[in-house]
């Protein structure tokens, strides 16, 4: 690796304190015997995986001492028996022992035997849960080293750039000490360092770019890229460039981090190369703005009905008669009257569905940037399809740009299943458990934290409006700092950050901000949450990827206490959030502080929405508490409409595909 991050912006580099491994975990040795043979599928993969830690204890013990040149032979030794096509299966205790040694020479720990365990269910293509904290990074490296053995190339996706260049980084060095080698996947990379990157035996990089890469070759062959060198030079080494222009080997073995966000939060989400777009002209903004003029009067229930479950908006009788008779616009750039019905729609999704400081923002350069719902960063490079994307920058009244065509595209669904072998690891796996079965045909297995979990979640807590939420959140928070705990506050979107943000300085609480607006330095904010006295806000991004050590004496007080201040679409993505306390052992509490104004209740309905808000802003001396339920209620009824969506697309893009099989089309090209 060429370049170094700073110790303390990766979360890992900082000396840890050491944390010994707890032995029996994992369940005795009769049990796992038992169960390995007789129980359910998911439990029979952890059982068995269970009954190899101590094998690879016994390598590790019986290699322990060997020099660092000897580790390397004996690593080649098994590349050999792996290309000699030995079964990886039976190469795996003497495999991963290896790899541990590499691991306590050149980072100075030692895997848990939980970690080998996890490790051990990935490499036979399962998904794991393994909590926060529990050293994800760690875990993948024995199974990606152990794979990457038979020459074929291993890819580990993460959901960032920075997470992907910290990770090799880091773990880089474990590889390179067994002889292997290890390459980052960065956006913006020329073609060449893509094929060294790819040429490696490990290679690290976003879910996203292995996935535009994939398409990026299919048009290369598409394009006939394939047949321009002459046949001669194989032989001559010139005359033409490479015989095979693609940069992607085929795609072998996967390990997904945070396998959750790309499976499920992903899921819908098509990676498309689109052609170049540019701004829009003067005549060919009209009918964009004409739609968002018409959108911003119209009535709901009136001129248009909104389907929530189906994230659908369709004009009434009385909607279209309006369109109609509203003076459409005319000349060469207008449209037929079915697309001006569709462009009014679209608008109305630009003020009804889309959020700004939600599902966009406007960036200082007076551009919409999409922000993932899952993870709270922005994402400069996405757009709406299908004319959505004009219709937020009609409503917000920045500069239009065309809409682009597509030359290639594929859902995350269908390029992860593309993979010969696949495995993933979350920290909020299990509520997906069945779709994990049905979409990706992987059972889910539940890995036991190395130490005992001492972490408090509270029972939530209800109030009438959202400024008595934040109200009680400030006081909270000023309560904890009195005890001396460190505060890490979660919220939905931009918007409610700034608003807490801004009652938190009028309380004279010092805290720190981190949203898509302010993610430069997101790294560091997130490591230092737990120190003394520290208060930090932050949108989702805070459960992802970054470790929160507590400082000293925090754990003597009570360790981290985390508010959620709205639960949000997801129950996995809240139990992030509660992940970010008690980690590794350490003492620690979390609580949701809710209210009845929030987007969640959405879910039950819009007219009981609506009803709650009025009660809520009604007042009174009510038990607000007593609605905590209906939060439950509404967030399930919501994960079972996006469920549904998934299931809708994957089957939708089957047929698709089958459709342009049949027609002997590419089925992610044409």
């Amino acid at each position: 690796m060429s370049t170094a991050i700073p110790p303390a912006a990766h979360g890992h580099a900082e000396a840890p304190r050491k944390i010994e491994n707890t032995p029996g975990r994992l369940g005795t040795w009769p049990v796992n015997t038992t169960v390995a043979r007789v129980g359910l599928p998911w439990k029979r993969r952890l059982s068995r995986a269970a009954l190899l830690v101590p094998k690879v204890r016994y390598f590790e013990k019986l290699h322990a001492d060997v020099s660092d040149t000897q580790l390397v032979e004996m690593s080649m030794a098994l590349r050999g028996k792996a290309r000699g096509k030995w079964d990886l299966d039976k190469l795996l205790p003497e495999a991963f022992a290896l790899a541990s040694i590499a691991i306590q020479r050149t980072l100075n720990i030692r895997p848990f035997d939980v970690q080998l365990a996890a490790g051990t269910v990935m490499h036979f293509g399962g998904l794991v849960e393994l909590a926060t904290g529990e050293g994800k990074t760690v875990s993948a490296s024995a199974p990606a080293y152990l794979n990457a053995l038979s020459g074929k190339g291993v890819h580990v996706t993460t959901v960032n750039d920075y997470l992907a260049k910290r990770d090799a980084e880091w773990i880089g060095p474990v590889y390179q000490k067994l002889g292997m080698t290890v390459g980052v996947l960065q956006q913006k990379m020329d073609e060449n360092d893509r094929i060294t990157a790819y040429k490696a035996d490990v290679t690290y990089g976003t879910a996203a770019e292995f996935g535009f890469d994939f398409l990026r070759d299919r048009l290369k062959l598409r394009g006939g890229q394939a047949t321009t060198a002459p046949f001669w030079a194989a032989w001559t080494g010139g005359g033409g460039g490479r015989l095979d222009p693609r940069v992607q080997r085929g795609l072998h073995y996967a390990i997904v981090d945070e396998a959750d966000s790309i499976f499920v939060d992903e899921a819908k989400t098509p990676l498309i190369i689109a052609n170049p777009t540019r701004l829009a002209e003067a005549e060919e903004q009209v009918v964009f703005k004409w739609a968002d003029e018409l959108a911003r009067d119209m009535r709901r229930d009136e001129h248009f009905l909104m389907n929530a479950k189906k994230d659908k908006i369709e004009l009434t009788d009385a909607g279209k008669h309006l369109v109609r008779y509203s003076n459409p616009p005319t000349g060469k750039h207008a449209k037929a009257m079915d697309k001006l019905l569709e462009a009014v729609e679209r608008g109305l999704h630009a003020y009804h569905r889309f959020a700004r400081d939600q599902h966009y923002m406007v960036s200082s350069e007076n551009k919409i940037v999409i922000i993932d719902e899952g993870t709270g960063r922005p994402m400069p490079d996405r757009h709406w399809r299908d004319g959505l994307h004009q219709a937020v920058e009609a409503k917000e009244k920045v500069a239009i740009n065309m809409p682009s065509s597509h030359a290639a595209q594929v859902t995350f669904q269908n390029f992860y299943r593309l993979y010969e072998k696949l495995a993933g690891m979350s920290g909020t796996l299990l509520p997906n458990f069945w779709e994990m079965r049905k979409v990706y045909r992987r059972w889910t297995t539940k890995v036991p934290t190395n130490k005992p979990n001492r972490r408090e979640v509270l029972p939530d807590s209800v109030y009438p409006t959202e400024d008595a939420k934040f109200d009680a959140v400030v006081k909270k928070t000023q309560e904890m700092l009195a005890v001396g705990r460190p505060v890490l506050i979660g919220t939905r979107t931009v918007e409610a950050s700034k608003k807490l943000s801004a009652k938190l300085t009028a309380a004279a609480v010092p805290h720190q901000v981190l949203n898509a607006e302010q993610n430069e330095r997101e790294a560091d904010v997130v490591a230092g949450a737990g120190q003394l006295g520290m208060v930090t806000v932050a949108t989702n991004m805070a459960g992802r990827g970054t470790d929160i050590k507590l400082g000293a004496g925090v754990a003597a007080n009570g360790g981290l206490h985390v508010i959620g201040t709205e639960r949000h679409e997801a129950e996995r993505i809240d139990r992030q959030l509660i992940g970010r306390a008690g980690r590794q052992g350490d003492p620690g509490s979390s609580q949701f502080m809710l209210s009845l104004e929030d987007q969640l209740l959405e879910g039950l309905g819009h007219a009981k929405q609506r009803e709650l808000e009025a009660l809520g802003k009604a007042g009174g001396d009510r038990d607000w508490n007593s609605f905590a339920p209906l939060f439950t209620q509404a967030q399930r009824r919501l994960e079972a409409r996006h469920y549904r969506q998934r299931l809708d697309l994957m089957n939708y893009d089957k047929q698709r595909q089958e459709m342009l099989q049949d027609l002997g089309a590419d089925a992610y090209v044409d």
